[in-house]
């Protein structure tokens, strides 16, 4: 039987893709402009959480296919759980 590798990396990188996505949803509405690409840089630079997760996401990219592999049942609901809980930020980024 295989060792579970965990879901570590996986959870941090489904945080950063989700946390993203709200801030681009949020500033793309009219299309893509300098203007966003200054906003992303002002968000990493000034807000230390959203930082923290954009690197925890770069950093364990890596791991992602071994772990998601050997993702079991528990760790799949998990995860989905997870995404479930993003769900309402997205949906409301989406319309503001």
């Amino acid at each position: 039987m295989e060792e579970s590798l965990g879901i570590k990396e996986v959870k941090e990188a489904l945080v950063g893709v989700n946390e993203l996505a709200m801030f681009l949803a949020e500033r793309m509405k009219d299309g893509v402009g300098v203007d966003d690409v200054m906003a992303l840089w002002t968000k990493l630079s000034s807000d230390k959480e959203f930082k923290a997760k954009m690197l925890a996401a770069y950093d364990g990219i890596g791991a992602v296919p071994a772990e998601l592999k050997n993702v079991d049942l528990a760790e799949g609901m998990e995860l989905a759980m997870l995404q479930i809980s993003y769900l309402p930020g997205l949906l409301a980024s989406m319309k503001k």
